[in-house]
């Protein structure tokens, strides 16, 4: 069954984002249901991923839906023909701490066996508590409701959405001093929605964002991923290899690095003597 792929992640993104808006001050959706080794699932994630799974059944479509929090899910009878990435709400300590920096994010592709994150076709990440949607895909990219225009002067010093842990390797503190020092002593942030974050850096708001502590996982960055690659930014990981080049697996963990400044990303790489 063919199906408008653009129009429908994008009313799904927007129906889940009204429904998390409407609960945003109601405290029993902030509740832990279940706990992992690394995170745990509110309900507000759950509930959230149920809008989302329903929105695909009720378009008829054969699919496989990787979720975060119930993993893989097959909808409608016989061989798959979508494959879909959801984040039901990326960002969701943000949300318990009423922090308003939250987002949605979907990808899909045609299904097929040994998946890569090229084979996805159309992404999108909605940026909850402003409004605000980013889509990328065949047509190219659209952001709805982004009205900030060009920032570049009013920020003194770049900006980099930066994550890393207390114990990192001491060549990533090597590389990040020097690049420090070369691309003008950026600013460092670190605002706990890693979708969105990517979404700032292929604009260009951010000089870069770098999240070296190999966790993040296809939830966190397929939408955002292809989004990027709509607007031919590169999202590249630690060993200099592409992202899309990387199956979709959910076993799998990443450090990425994402700047529309290709200077930045070979000095860093090459710092880490990566080629």
């Amino acid at each position: 069954m063919e199906v408008n792929l653009e129009s429908l992640i994008k009313d799904l993104a927007i129906r889940a984002g009204s429904f998390v808006r409407s609960k945003a001050n109601d405290m029993s959706y902030r509740q832990i249901m279940r706990r992992g080794l690394t995170d745990v699932s509110r309900r507000i994630d759950l509930e959230v991923e149920d809008i989302i799974i329903k929105g695909i059944e009720e378009e008829g479509l054969r699919a496989v839906i990787n979720t975060e929090e119930r993993g893989v899910v097959r909808v409608g009878d016989g061989e798959p023909e979508y494959v879909f990435i959801i984040d039901p709400l990326d960002g969701s300590l943000n949300f318990v701490l009423d922090i308003p920096f939250y987002s949605i994010s979907i990808a899909v592709g045609k299904y097929g066996n040994s998946l890569r994150f090229s084979d996805l076709t159309d992404g999108v990440v909605y940026y909850v508590t402003k409004d605000v949607l980013y889509y990328g895909g065949p047509r190219g990219v659209e952001f709805r409701g982004d009205d900030l225009g060009d920032l570049s002067e009013d920020i003194d010093r770049p900006v980099i959405s930066l994550y890393l842990e207390p114990d990192a390797d001491e060549r990533l503190l090597r590389g990040l001093r020097a690049i420090y020092d070369r691309f003008g002593r950026f600013k460092i942030r670190s605002l706990g929605a890693a979708s969105l974050e990517m979404v700032m850096a292929s604009i260009g708001r951010f000089l870069a964002f770098m999240d070296l502590r190999n966790r993040l996982r296809i939830f966190d960055v397929a939408g955002a991923y292809v989004i990027s690659r709509a607007m031919k930014v590169d999202v590249y990981t630690l060993n200099g290899g592409k992202l899309g080049n990387e199956l979709v697996s959910s076993d799998r963990r990443f450090s990425l690095v994402v700047s529309r400044n290709g200077d930045f990303i070979r000095s860093f790489l090459d710092l880490l003597r990566v080629k």
